[in-house]
């Protein structure tokens, strides 16, 4: 069977990130950790995914790692317990009750009879008030930030973090091409197509593929592709001739992908076309310079100085690609603030805005795996060099 059909980490490739992991905090002074964000849990657990954590709508959970007792625990209420085992969590699972005044505290109270000393925690997604807690409740205690060690840990995928992640592109790009044959024989038709239906398609479809979740999406069309994300009004239909735009992420098992497809809807003309060759032109300069050796900021700065020569307007109000793993942004950043040297292993998704004749963003993004050669496309079906047009006869249905 095919290794692209294991959408999750074996107990061998467990092991070989848990032993990168425990190699790097040891290198690094640290005998232990404790962490609350969401990817940092994903991550440093290998593989356990809490849903919702980020949006605030369950109780906090958590991970303690211990490399001196081998203590490896998941602290969470009674309705998360379950998450772990059926994930095959091969630590102890430990419930806490809301027992005190806050969340903060009741978890800290359980924590206390595990922690006695100096841990490393992830003070980025940590609240005042968490730290507040930990530090009322167990005596002793010394934290330090191990933000930037779990950061540097995430820069370089192992092989199977590279497969979870090239699942998910084949999960993004099946839900992509699924929307556009929902939608493309009833666009521009008289009944139409809604809008949000465009973008309701694609999420389905990436659940039916076998994606875990469907993060930030957005769709725009005409004049509101002239914004990064606009409001999609529930009655709004594809009927603009024009450029349609949309916006997502997703992730397989943990694993986080980030996307961006602008079609054409209806008969493309000589206008349209060309802004779409230009902003293939600088995307594939930007892929020109991703390779290995090369500064992340001198991937943005080779796009700036071609976009001069060519009088090709892009937008630099954003990168121009970012690392992706188990949070939708990670490092490196192609920006002119990111010095991060471009090595092996890292997992990339690459693209630039760009501007329609009504200066309308467009975009084309894809994820790439560096390699010591040139980058490996990650995503699937086509490439997108030409533009696509939404415009068929192909049965509406759905």
């Amino acid at each position: 069977m095919s290794k692209m059909n294991d959408i999750l980490l074996s107990s061998a490739e467990k092991q070989t990130l848990t032993e990168k992991i425990e190699n790097k905090m040891k290198s690094n002074g640290y005998d232990a950790l404790l962490v609350f964000g969401s990817s940092n849990i994903t991550y440093l657990s290998c593989g356990i995914v809490f849903p919702y954590l980020d949006q605030k709508v369950v109780q906090p959970v958590a991970l303690y790692i211990c490399y001196k007792t081998g203590k490896r625990i998941i602290v969470c209420t009674n309705d998360l317990a379950d998450i772990p085992k059926q994930l095959n969590w091969n630590g102890e699972v430990v419930i806490y009750n809301l027992n005190e005044q806050t969340p903060e505290a009741s978890i800290a109270e359980v924590l206390k009879n595990y922690i006695s000393s100096k841990v490393a925690i992830d003070e980025n997604y940590m609240t005042a008030a968490q730290i507040k807690a930990l530090k009322k409740s167990i005596s002793g205690l010394v934290t330090v930030s191990g933000d930037q060690v779990f950061d540097d840990l995430k820069l370089l995928k192992t092989d199977a973090e590279i497969r979870l992640l090239e699942i998910a592109c084949r999960m993004g790009d099946r839900g992509f091409i699924s929307a556009l044959n929902h939608s493309e024989g009833a666009a521009l038709d008289a009944l139409s197509y809604p809008l949000w239906e465009y973008a309701e398609r694609f999420r389905v479809h990436v659940g039916e593929y076998g994606g875990s979740c469907v993060g930030n999406m957005v769709v725009v069309q005409g004049k509101d592709c002239k914004e990064l994300y606009a409001r999609c009004e529930p009655r709004a239909v594809l009927n603009e001739t024009g450029f349609v735009r949309l916006e997502y992420s997703l992730h397989n098992s943990g694993y986080w992908i980030t996307g961006s497809r602008t079609v054409y809807l209806g008969q493309t003309n000589e206008q349209a076309e060309r802004a779409w060759k230009n902003n293939q032109t600088l995307k594939n300069i930007a892929l020109k310079n991703l390779r290995t050796g090369v500064k992340s900021s001198e991937v943005y700065n080779a796009v700036k100085r071609l976009s001069e020569e060519l009088n090709i307007p892009f937008w630099e109000g954003i990168d121009l690609g970012h690392g992706v793993g188990t949070r939708e942004r990670e490092a490196p950043f192609l920006a002119p603030y990111d010095d991060t040297l471009i090595t092996e292993g890292m997992v990339i998704v690459l693209g630039v805005y760009t501007y329609g004749n009504d200066k309308e963003l467009i975009c084309n993004k894809d994820v790439y795996v560096v390699t010591n050669d040139e980058p490996r496309l990650l995503n699937w079906y086509k490439n997108w060099d030409d533009l696509y047009i939404l415009y068929g006869t192909s049965a509406r249905h759905g």
